[in-house]
């Protein structure tokens, strides 16, 4: 059997290796070149963190939303446009803000998650690749002790479903992440979650297609534009792309927020809204450093990870269609950060600058499994959690393509036609 996925991300480079596996001959196509920008593969914060797993539909999203629209200096930040297609995906969401939805969905989303990270374990174990992982945990702080007690509140809804979690007083913080001693008086403390994990994506998925092209009968097509969708009788015949034309006997739909427009080709109304976010990634100062936990400034939303000697710091939800432009003015909050808490750690004025699209969905859930075309998978709208949820994703949508039974229920991750 012979599968091709588009898209060469972390989702896609996940699923080809899970395929492979089941001794399955694999092509990935992906539309940048070998050492490129992977969307958000690329730039992400690196957490991988069940702990993250809630729900963006919730019955407060109403007033985020509002009051971004006074305030386009939040995290997050919904700027308004004449699109059909993001007032029908707003509508779907706000549908989703129930508070039994927001349970259903956040519930859905971390045994996912869960799953997801027992997945890249026995990856890892596997394959032996290097991504610079740590698996110190990550620590989601908060400036006061008012707002310390409310986010420990929040995180209750995943302990009750099994995430073990501790609290951490201001001292205990800095214990955990030294880097943070510069300014001791910045936080209260921390809900602090010690299975999640921090790597970097984008090292993960150049490493894993080296060690799939090396292992097993997989090929990677750099480049590779998808430009048409060819189809016949209610299945896909061929993929047309810049390199060429490439057949197989099913195809997997991986390719991140564009999915959504090659889903279009083929009169599939995929409901997955691209949301931008930025990062930074610079040069350490003191290296080598012990590996750390990840960190989460909950009340400004800025995450950090340690990857060797690299710092990344990564924030920003912003509701502006496939654009992925940026000005300088757009990492301000976060270098504000970065020299409020680590004025030290790194060397900012050599920082690289990215920004890059998550693909989200009404519900928060990827969209996983068969599509109303009889030989193609989806493997789509991750969002948020990408990197969290590739190695679960790509070994369910395996599993589905190999006729075995997922580990999951998969009632909630179906496309809804």
């Amino acid at each position: 059997m012979n599968i091709l996925v588009i898209g060469g991300g972390v989702v896609g480079v996940a699923t080809a290796y899970y395929l492979s596996q089941k001794g399955i001959n694999v092509t990935v196509l992906e539309a940048q070149e070998r050492h490129g920008d992977f969307g958000a593969t690329a730039g992400n914060a690196g957490l991988l963190s069940p702990s993250d797993a809630f729900a963006w539909a919730s019955p407060s999203a109403l007033k985020v939303a509002i009051k971004s629209l006074l305030k386009p200096q939040l995290g997050i930040q919904y700027k308004l446009h004449m699109d059909p297609t993001l007032w029908r995906w707003t509508a779907s969401f706000l549908s989703q803000c129930r508070s039994s939805r927001w349970v259903k969905n956040s519930d859905s989303k971390f045994q996912l998650a869960q799953y997801s990270i027992d997945m890249l374990a026995e990856l890892q174990l596997a394959t032996q690749i290097n991504f610079d992982a740590s698996h110190q945990g990550i620590a989601y702080a908060s400036r006061s002790q008012g707002s310390l007690e409310e986010l420990s509140r929040h995180f209750n809804f995943l302990e009750d479903r099994g995430l073990k979690l501790e609290l951490l007083d201001r001292g205990a913080l800095h214990e955990k992440l030294p880097l943070l001693q510069a300014n001791s008086q910045t936080y209260a403390g921390a809900v602090f979650s010690p299975n999640c994990k921090t790597g970097d994506s984008a090292k993960f998925s150049v490493e894993l297609a080296n060690w799939c092209v090396k292992k097993t009968e997989c090929q990677f097509i750099w480049g590779a534009t998808v430009e048409k969708i060819c189809q016949k009788d209610n299945k896909i015949s061929s993929i047309v792309t810049s390199k060429g034309e490439f057949k197989a006997d099913a195809y997997v739909l991986a390719a991140g927020a564009h999915s959504g427009i090659l889903a279009t080709q083929l009169n599939i109304k995929l409901p997955i809204c691209p949301i931008k976010g930025f990062s930074i990634t610079a040069p350490l100062i003191n290296t080598p450093i012990e590996p750390m936990p990840g960190f989460d400034d909950t009340d400004k939303l800025v995450a950090l990870s340690i990857f060797g000697d690299r710092l990344r710091m990564s924030s920003s939800a912003v509701f502006d269609g496939f654009d992925t432009h940026f000005r300088q003015e757009n990492f301000q909050e976060i270098l504000n950060l970065a020299k409020e808490i680590l004025p030290n750690a790194a060397n900012y004025s050599a920082a690289k600058y990215w920004s890059g699209l998550r693909p989200m969905t009404p519900s928060s859930l990827p969209i996983l499994g068969p599509s109303p075309i009889e030989n193609l998978y989806l493997n789509v709208g991750h969002g948020n959690l990408g990197w969290t949820l590739a190695c679960g994703t790509g070994k369910i949508v395996a599993d589905i393509i190999a006729k075995k039974k997922p580990h999951v229920d998969m009632s909630p991750f179906l496309l809804k036609t």
